[in-house]
């Protein structure tokens, strides 16, 4: 018989941009119509071993059982009909009412807020991603929306979105993020066969755009360089210099070990590390000013919370008169431009940032104005 579920890698060509591709099912019905739907990402290397993986073959065999029943019984062959099987999925008994509860062992009444809760306990995530997820699980109890593992459906997860565009209060990034992080647990749930189907595999979501960042330009971080400060201030100061000269993350800097996470070409340290926040590889250089940090300190950063850094980081900003937010994450984003204005390849800034998509890294390419200038002059120079 014709097998009418396949495993495809990277249809759409996201290998050469990211180095990662979706694995996606691609399910066939009659007359050319096709659905496609994402079961994983992963790299060209890796994404056989996992369309292996147990709960992907488990899908294989559950949706072709689906196709051969709906053939044999001569049912319309299309995708809305495979769909009505695919969400009535759920274990039925006429004689127990209570089983229209039931998907494989298990009941489909349990708290979807707790479960998350439960998860993140187990996960040991760091402090401000779990306040991230919290915010998310306080959100669900306010809408009484996603309450229960029954209640994930696509056409749920829309009412919950409409929920979260009504409150008027969030950015199409922010409402972005709150289903970014339930689709993680959706997604775990899905693998681990405790639902029937991941909803968010079947709504499309509008992301929306970020607020275009405002980097401190290299004026800007030489005065802060230069300001005379208190004690306390001045080693404030020298971590931002330090986040701002190394591209580190507040987070990734207090894991920094300079013994065990460094090495010398040249004249030139760099860091061989992996961020906290994600897992990815970057390989970033110390420039000068951030080794001149280091060897203040005695290669032992004096490290501080990350909310009374930002305090008192605030208090530089206006203490110097800069009309721009100085924060941790601004310092990050200060390196990438540096590096973009001194003409750094983007693939190389890129892995310095420990960005997986390149997307994120071009984000900072489009607010600089230096090379519009320069290109400009030159366009003007050559206009006869």
């Amino acid at each position: 018989m014709k097998k009418r579920v396949k495993v495809v890698f990277d249809r759409k060509g996201s290998v050469a941009r990211t180095g990662y591709g979706k694995i996606e099912l691609c399910i066939y019905f009659q007359a050319g119509e096709r659905k496609y739907e994402t079961v994983g990402t992963a790299t060209p290397d890796e994404w056989e071993v996992a369309a292996q993986d147990k709960s992907v073959v488990a899908k294989i065999k559950h949706y072709e059982q689906i196709i051969n029943a709906m053939l044999v019984l001569g049912e319309d062959l299309s995708i809305d009909n495979f769909n009505r099987h695919v969400y009535g999925a759920e274990v039925k008994d006429v004689e127990t009412p209570d089983n229209k509860y039931m998907f494989m062992g298990h009941d489909q009444r349990q708290s979807f807020p707790d479960f998350i809760m439960e998860y993140l306990e187990k996960e040991g995530l760091s402090e401000g991603t779990s306040r991230h997820v919290k915010v998310v699980v306080e959100s669900l109890k306010k809408s009484h929306m996603l309450q229960t593992f029954y209640d994930l459906t696509p056409a749920n997860i829309i009412k919950y979105d409409d929920y979260l565009h009504a409150q008027n209060d969030k950015t199409l990034v922010t409402i972005w993020g709150y289903h970014k992080r339930l689709k993680k647990y959706t997604r775990i749930l899905w693998r681990d066969q405790m639902i029937p189907n991941n909803p968010y595999d079947h709504v499309q979501l509008k992301r929306g755009k970020n607020k275009e960042r405002r980097p401190l330009n290299e004026d800007e971080l030489i005065k802060i360089r230069n300001a005379k400060l208190s004690d306390k201030l001045a080693r404030v100061r020298d971590l931002f210099i330090f986040m701002a000269y190394t591209g580190l993350s507040y987070v990734d800097m207090c894991s920094f070990d300079f013994m065990t996470m460094t090495e010398k070409k040249g004249k030139v340290f760099y860091i061989d590390g992996a961020r906290v926040k994600t897992g990815s590889k970057f390989f970033t250089p110390i420039l000068p000013p951030a080794q001149a940090v280091l060897k203040k300190y005695n290669y032992q950063l004096p490290i501080i919370s990350n909310q009374k850094l930002n305090d008192y980081l605030h208090v530089i900003q206006e203490k110097l008169d800069i009309n721009k937010p100085i924060t941790c994450h601004v310092a990050r984003h200060s390196f990438a431009t540096l590096l973009l204005t001194y003409d750094f390849p983007i693939d190389k800034v890129a892995r310095a940032l420990g960005h997986m998509d390149i997307k994120t890294t071009q984000i900072y390419a489009k607010i600089l104005k230096k090379p519009m200038f320069q290109h400009t002059e030159q366009i003007v120079s050559a206009i006869r």
